[in-house]
């Protein structure tokens, strides 16, 4: 591929999709548990809701109706990226982007995470490039795919991690010609907004999350903090919650009980990735089974249809799905840039969208441990797909904090909009 930005439609081959449906007329299901109502999602998937998906997936799921559906509705490019060094020398990158007509839009870098993908920016892009109210800020949206994602090329070499995204991203931005932009993400788009906040500050202006993550406070490190949550919890016992209220306390008690229960698939996917691959990149109900426990979990009730499920799925089994779980070793037990991004400070400004069936939800200065935060808003519902549960409350959190950001923004740009 040349160094060209060229339009991108997809169309998966005839021959991957037959024999998709060969593998899935074989599939071998195992035993399903005798388990209490309630407890149906205890030990994982349920054997009956995968069986009800494959059905769906033989017989009714079309999927050159969802395949051409995307391709109408989200612009998409690629382009070879530089990735900063002789490692993974220059990768193919695929991406959505859509300009608005507003000459004072502001370019937006949207971010994807796993188990996402970039169709989560179709609920959102519309109203973000030319937004009803012609008072709201506008944007021109750039949403790629996570390396390894997707249509974007996975390295075939080790250390493809944050820090190397962060540079291919800015890269990106760059060769699209925006001299500096802001970026919104949840889950590793958390982590990637964080590093280029911190490693590319001279074009990232603003950051935008969903999902907030760091380090909690310790003795060396805002110790007034840390107190504040000891006699915090020793209110709560009492029913006279201090400093913080009950509702950013009792996420907390929490934590310890997800990090036991529901991170073994962070163990497999940054310890042993390789292993996990080949029964993903084998069996479609395996990666269905793998994926539908965090849709299912990981949501406030939304109510996923097959459709919905089965095309975030096609998404990953396509172009298998081995380079999205390696990200987590690279990224998790290599180098730990994750750890690097939650603890870091950086001066650029930050919004906060917290939505209460988030996985990590801290109290509302926490934030202000890593970078200026100059918005923050608690929503009464939502998981950890903001953009695709709650698109609406999204938007209008982002707009929100630009209308903060604008004056910051401009005053340190002298052309942020794109001539391509």
């Amino acid at each position: 591929m040349s160094s060209a930005i060229e339009p991108f439609v997809i169309n998966v081959p005839d021959s991957q999709l037959e024999d998709l449906q060969t593998r899935l007329s074989m599939a071998r299901f195992p035993v399903e548990l005798a388990l209490s109502p309630g407890q149906e999602w205890s030990y994982g998937t349920p054997e009956q809701k995968v069986r009800e998906l494959v059905h769906h997936w033989r017989t009714t799921f079309d999927w050159r109706k969802i395949e051409s559906e995307i391709n109408a509705q989200l612009p998409q490019f690629v382009t070879e990226v530089d990735s900063g060094g002789e490692d993974h020398g220059r990768l193919k990158v695929h991406f959505v982007h859509r300009r608005s007509s507003r000459m004072d839009a502001i370019p937006l870098l949207f971010i994807h995470g796993w188990p996402g993908n970039f169709l989560e920016v179709s609920k959102i892009i519309a109203q973000l490039v030319e937004p009803t109210n012609a008072q709201d800020p506008a944007f021109h949206v750039v949403a790629p795919s996570l390396p390894g994602y997707c249509f974007s090329e996975a390295s075939t070499k080790p250390g493809l991690d944050l820090k190397v995204t962060a540079y291919m991203f800015n890269e990106l931005m760059n060769k699209l010609r925006y001299k500096s932009y802001i970026a919104q993400g949840g889950d590793w788009g958390a982590m990637l907004i964080r590093g280029l906040a911190i490693w590319h500050p001279e074009r990232c202006k603003g950051v935008h999350t969903n999902m907030f993550v760091t380090h909690p406070p310790t003795p060396l490190r805002s110790p007034f903090k840390l107190f504040k949550l000891i006699v915090g919890f020793l209110g709560l016992a009492v029913g006279w919650p201090i400093w913080y209220s009950a509702e950013e306390l009792e996420p907390l008690k929490n934590v310890q009980q997800f990090v036991d229960e529901e991170t073994g698939y962070l163990e497999l996917q940054s310890r042993k990735p390789q292993t996990l691959a080949y029964g993903l990149t084998d069996s479609p109900v395996g990666l269905l089974g793998w994926m539908y426990e965090k849709l299912h979990g990981w949501t406030d009730d939304y109510p996923w249809t097959n459709d919905e499920i089965l095309t975030w799925v096609m998404l990953y089994w396509i172009p298998g799905p081995v380079g999205s779980v390696r990200y987590y070793k690279e990224s998790v037990r290599v180098t730990d840039w994750r750890t690097y991004c939650l603890k870091t400070w950086s001066p650029v400004p930050m919004g906060v969208s917290v939505f209460p069936k988030e996985l990590f939800v801290p109290p509302h200065d926490w934030a202000e441990m890593v970078g200026p935060v100059i918005f923050y808003k608690r929503h009464k519902s939502g998981g950890h797909f903001a953009a695709w549960e709650r698109p609406n409350q999204l938007i209008d959190d982002i707009q929100r904090f630009t209308e903060k950001l604008l004056p910051s923004y401009w005053s340190g740009v002298d052309s942020a909009v794109g001539t391509r």
